[in-house]
């Protein structure tokens, strides 16, 4: 339905205004009518709108462009034998707790066993940050187009047709020459894993072996191993086909320190042109999400970068930044505030308010978050916004301490009934059991017995991750015996998160703590 919002807007259009007191006119077709202040009239057709007065920040919903959604249950992975020198170590069998059971095999579990579920939850955790567009789909038999948030990797905005090619494990050379760099016309994207390990190790190759891709439209994530001198002709290899456009660096700060006690060079990747997109990556060693992301990055800019970026330049990261880069595929729809764009929105308490709203943002926790629409429509917030926006089918939640509703169940969508509480129930299922879950999901599509491809399959997941040494139960499809698989993550960064980061001594993350008092 039509539906006007009232607040501090702010935009992250190209002048960054702040319109304060300002309306955001919400159209029935998933769009904004327009973005105005108080003072100006109200564009045809939203008479009889609901109006809904947030008396707080009305900004874009906020963009992960970096995450692994299938491992999303699972808590932070305390592993020994860090810092690991670059992604292909943090394998090892050699160095516990192993990976293969404490990640993987609990990861594959849930995903076979309760796909739907499993998905659902990984959304909410987002949403409750604020989070409205992320990227990480499971590899699936269908493609998960998303229940609750857009899924970037399957969007199929604004065209109809998914224009966003992803890879997490490294393609050969080949693959990437002959294959994903013709694709890179200007239309597509390829959001694409490389040099992730300190500086100075092999990896770094990677980006040597990426070079046809240097193109419009590439998305490079992490890049910890680049250097300077790697950003300039990465940088200057776009320009030179299109000098309007700049690549881009998605920047997961908290996961590097996690793993290699280093990071991505952003300073230098900002020297050399490149825009910088923040995502929180995976659970395992990574934020709740992005809105926690922004905090470590916040922390890093001022501990350890000298305050290179200012409140505003750290917010486009998680807004106009990555809104920018998927524009070579969608267009100008997410990440800024302007008619035409997604109606994917995100009501924020102003807790602090002698601070600017950029500080606000920065500093607000989940507790702050206070609405998130997704494409025009309700699905997370207080129960008095939930009501006004029109929200139906929705259940309580409470988060951080505090009364919240979301809307999970889909009437309208045969494979998306689970509400909040079903959800919930049946990943305790698989725990309970997770050696009879798996049986009874191979069974289940054993008895399909057609094609995977077909739309009428069993929808079932798949990790994008290494799997390590996952040995002979997956080749005679079976599972340890022993499996146990740990607790939901929390949703928020509550203590037991807060310990295992101190637990870590990882000077760049003890930081953190204090954003969560």
């Amino acid at each position: 339905m039509a539906l006007v919002l009232t607040g501090t807007v702010v935009t992250f259009d190209e002048d960054h205004r702040v319109l304060d007191p300002g309306v955001v006119y919400v159209g029935d077709d998933g769009r904004l009518a327009a973005v105005r202040s108080a003072a100006q009239d109200a564009p045809a057709g939203f008479a009889s709108a609901p109006r809904v007065d947030t008396g707080a920040l009305i900004l874009p919903g906020l963009i992960d462009l970096h995450n692994h959604l299938t491992y999303n249950t699972l808590p932070l992975w305390e592993a020994a034998g860090v810092p690991y020198p670059h992604h292909d170590r943090w394998v090892d069998e050699d160095r516990p707790p192993d990976y293969s059971t404490t990640v993987t095999w609990p990861a594959k579990v849930l995903a076979r066993a309760a796909p739907e579920a499993l998905i659902k939850y990984v959304e909410v955790k987002a949403l409750v940050g604020g989070t409205t567009s992320i990227q990480g789909a499971p590899v699936a038999t269908r493609p998960v187009d998303g229940w609750l948030l857009r899924i970037i990797d399957n969007e199929r905005l604004p065209a109809g047709r998914d224009m966003v090619m992803t890879a997490a494990l490294q393609l050969d050379a080949e693959e990437l020459r002959e294959v994903r760099a013709p694709k890179l016309d200007g239309t597509r994207l390829l959001i694409y894993h490389v040099a992730e390990g300190r500086a100075g190790s092999i990896v770094r190759r990677e980006f040597e072996e990426l070079e046809p891709c240097w193109r419009p439209g590439l998305i490079g994530v992490h890049g910890t191993a680049l250097t300077g001198a790697d950003f300039a002709r990465w940088q200057d290899a776009v320009r030179a086909i299109n000098p309007a456009e700049r690549a881009t660096l998605v920047w997961s700060p908290f996961s590097n320190y996690w793993l290699y006690h280093e990071s991505t060079d952003v300073v230098a990747a900002d020297r050399k042109g490149l825009r910088i997109a923040l995502g929180s990556d995976w659970a395992p060693s990574g934020t709740k999400h992005v809105l926690g992301e922004l905090k470590v990055a916040d922390a890093v800019n001022q501990h350890r970068l000298g305050g290179r970026f200012s409140d505003r330049e750290l917010c486009d990261m998680v807004t106009a930044n990555p809104g920018d880069a998927l524009a070579t595929a969608w267009g100008p729809q997410v990440g800024r505030l302007a008619r035409g764009s997604a109606a994917d929105l995100l009501v924020l308490a102003r807790h602090a308010p002698d601070a600017d709203p950029y500080r606000n943002l920065i500093d607000a926790t989940e507790r702050h978050v206070r609405l998130v629409l997704v494409r025009g429509r309700p699905f997370y917030g207080t129960p008095a916004l939930m009501t006004a926006a029109g929200a139906t089918h929705t259940d309580p939640i409470t988060v951080a301490g505090l009364r919240r509703r979301v809307a999970v169940r889909q009437p309208d969508r045969a494979d998306a009934q689970l509400d909040w509480p079903g959800v919930r129930r049946a990943l305790e299922r698989v725990r309970a059991d997770p050696v009879a879950a798996w049986r009874a999901a191979q069974d289940a599509l054993a008895s399909w017995g057609g094609p995977l491809d077909d739309p009428d399959a069993p929808l079932v997941l798949f990790g994008d991750m290494p799997e390590g040494d996952v040995g002979a139960f997956a080749a005679a499809g079976e599972v340890p015996s022993g499996l146990v698989i740990p607790p939901l993550d929390t949703l928020t960064h509550d203590a037991a998160f807060l310990a295992a980061v101190a637990r870590a001594g990882v000077p760049e993350l003890r930081h953190l703590a204090e954003r969560y008092p």
